[in-house]
């Protein structure tokens, strides 16, 4: 079961920055406002990177949550 309707899914477990975030960004500005992403990262740079980047975007992180060996980020457009 998912925590929020989300409008879109990316999973950029097998990416290596600066394209998770690059491919974020771009999910982005497909979507409307309201809208919510949920990205798939892996653990470390992924995950220190992509949020503060998308909150710097001025979106916001509604949850990140630990899903097996990978998380889960939930972002809604502004």
């Amino acid at each position: 079961m998912e925590l929020y309707e989300t409008t879109k899914k990316l999973d950029l477990r097998s990416a290596i920055c600066p394209y998770t975030f690059s491919k974020t960004k771009q999910a982005l500005t497909e979507m409307g406002s309201g809208d919510i992403l949920q990205v798939r990262l892996n653990s470390g740079e992924h995950m220190e990177n992509v949020p503060p980047a998308v909150l710097n975007l001025g979106h916001q992180v509604l949850d990140i949550v630990k899903d097996g060996s990978s998380y889960l980020l939930y972002i809604m457009k502004q």
